[in-house]
């Protein structure tokens, strides 16, 4: 008993090893694209922890993903471009939150429908929590932060909050499902008390599929319509830095929304051809 939890324990840590040096790497090669308020980076390098998230449990996702976003922001301070005591107190969180979430959320509900929502679900209280330990550090660390307005605060929240999930969410309801699926054949194999074989297409509907990236793109396509037909974006980029960059956020949120819906609607179009082809072999072998 006490070998079989000792082996447990150790593909626990070299499973958080991986995932924290799979993700700094991932986070270090588009750490150069910054965010409009001039804290945080372009980040599609989530899909490593989401990847953790489905395959393994709640506390390797969680654990691998604090450390990995820590790991690379001490690297990246080298180069001036991070601060690892601002990671600290917002990345590392942030980070642990909402991919421990995620990882639970898949366990319980183990469909693509649910996965999708599910990425919503726990990349927006991941990054808020993120965004949240941004405003609490720099209002400690910058006098003029401290005078800011409630409105002028919540605004830097929200807006880092969308940001984020905006440039994370196609990465990760995209990728991470086909890169689990890819993995499964090889996760059969292996003898481990903590990897879990994923098949998400497999155990749902194509209108469940459906209705929840509907339901996802429709909130990131009414995100964007408020930022950008209502005074609600002005809000939002009132604290921006790089005004520059505001517009193409604007057009993130929007190509976010787009890319779930087309994926929900591709993944369900391709269940309903595999589907035809299973009932005409079927017939075929009856005949």
């Amino acid at each position: 008993m006490d070998r079989l939890e000792n082996r447990t324990n150790i593909e626990r840590i070299a499973l958080i090893a991986i995932s924290a040096a799979l993700y700094a790497a991932a986070i270090t090669v588009t750490a150069p694209i910054p965010t409009p308020w001039g804290v945080g980076h372009f980040r599609p390098g989530v899909v490593v922890p989401a990847l953790f998230a489905l395959i393994s449990t709640p506390m390797v996702a969680g654990v691998g993903a604090a450390m990995g976003t820590f790991i690379g922001s001490f690297i990246l301070s080298l180069f001036g471009l991070s601060n690892p005591i601002l990671s600290l107190i917002s990345g590392v969180p942030g980070n642990f939150i909402a991919f421990y979430l995620l990882s639970y959320l898949s366990s319980r509900y183990r469909s693509l429908s649910s996965f999708i929502t599910s990425s919503l679900i726990s990349l927006f209280i991941g990054n808020l929590i993120a965004a949240f330990g941004v405003l609490l550090y720099y209002s400690t660390v910058i006098p003029s932060w401290i005078l800011w307005s409630i409105e002028a605060k919540l605004s830097v929240i929200l807006g880092l909050t969308l940001f984020w999930v905006a440039t994370m969410l196609p990465f990760v309801i995209v990728l991470t499902p086909i890169l689990a699926e890819a993995l499964t054949p090889i996760i059969s194999n292996v003898n481990s008390k903590i990897l879990r074989k994923i098949e998400l297409t497999r155990t749902d509907t194509r209108s469940k599929i459906i209705y929840s990236s509907l339901t996802v793109a429709s909130i990131l396509v009414l995100i964007y319509v408020a930022a950008t037909l209502t005074p609600i974006g002005d809000i939002l980029f009132a604290k921006v830095i790089k005004p520059e960059y505001i517009l193409w956020v604007k057009i993130l949120i929007l190509i976010s929304g787009l890319i779930t819906l087309a994926f929900g609607l591709t993944t369900s179009i391709t269940l309903r051809f595999e589907s035809r082809k299973d009932d005409s072999g079927i017939r075929a072998l009856r005949v």
